[in-house]
């Protein structure tokens, strides 16, 4: 599903990520645990396409390396739901307005589309009567579960969620731990990125440590590629949203 292969990130002289390899299987749990600045937000930017790696390939799904189309940017995005640790809720939007916006992105406007799951996102994460309110008149809890259920909205086929509970008071960490790994039991593959190894355990799943840019096993080993995997061909992007999970 998502393949580093021998990737390098530079921003300058500094060194992000270095000679990164690893293989994450659909469907699994894996958690990136290391310090700030260690590379965590570089990794996820990676698998967005939000930046290009420096050296090495990365593939998510048929989606393989290179500066994608503005229209295959788009179809690999609509696979991803993505938790930023910032959240990047709009301000002067409601709650329902913000993950309504995730929606309109992948092409779907009518009332009888939006509407229902919008509301089934906000019921997930308990907060259908928060659906008028301006995000500013939430707490940090309250505005991280709104990034998660704009994340879940359009039932993508990997979660990525940057320090999810950086903000956040020990109650409204288990509470936003809880919701997401109830939604990688549904069947979703979830890929947390935190600087906590409590989430870790939390979550369950693999654990991975990021230290210095170099990815390493829980043991403390370098991460490799499968032996038995081989890089796929380039193929032609597709995706389409469905009911359920998608496959990428």
């Amino acid at each position: 599903m998502i393949t580093f292969d021998a990737v390098s990130k530079r921003y300058g002289e500094r060194l992000a990520l270095d000679s990164v390899s690893w293989h994450m299987d659909e469907g699994e749990c894996v958690v990136v645990v290391g310090p700030s600045g260690a590379g965590k937000t570089s990794l996820l930017r990676l698998i967005t396409h939000e930046t290009q790696p420096t050296l090495g390939t990365v593939t998510v799904g048929t989606f393989r390396g290179g500066r994608l189309k503005r229209r295959h940017r788009a179809l690999l995005r609509r696979t991803l739901g993505i938790v930023y640790e910032d959240f990047r809720l709009l301000s002067d939007r409601t709650v329902f307005d913000n993950v309504a916006l995730a929606v309109h992105i992948v092409g779907r406007f009518a009332d009888s589309e939006v509407i229902p799951r919008v509301m089934r996102a906000l019921e997930e994460v308990g907060l259908p009567l928060k659906q008028g309110a301006l995000t500013t008149e939430l707490s940090y809890g309250e505005r991280q579960r709104v990034a998660i259920a704009r994340a879940i909205v359009n039932r993508p086929a990997v979660i990525l969620a940057d320090e999810p509970t950086g903000a956040l008071e020990r109650r409204s960490s288990e509470e936003v731990l809880n919701l997401l790994r109830g939604i990688h039991e549904e069947g979703a593959a979830l890929l947390v990125t935190t600087t906590r190894m409590e989430v870790a355990e939390t979550l369950g799943g693999r654990i991975l440590r990021l230290e210095d840019g170099r990815l390493l096993t829980a043991d403390g080993e370098p991460t490799r590629l499968p032996a038995a995997y081989v890089a796929p061909a380039p193929a032609a992007p597709s995706a389409s949203p469905g009911s359920g999970h998608g496959g990428v």
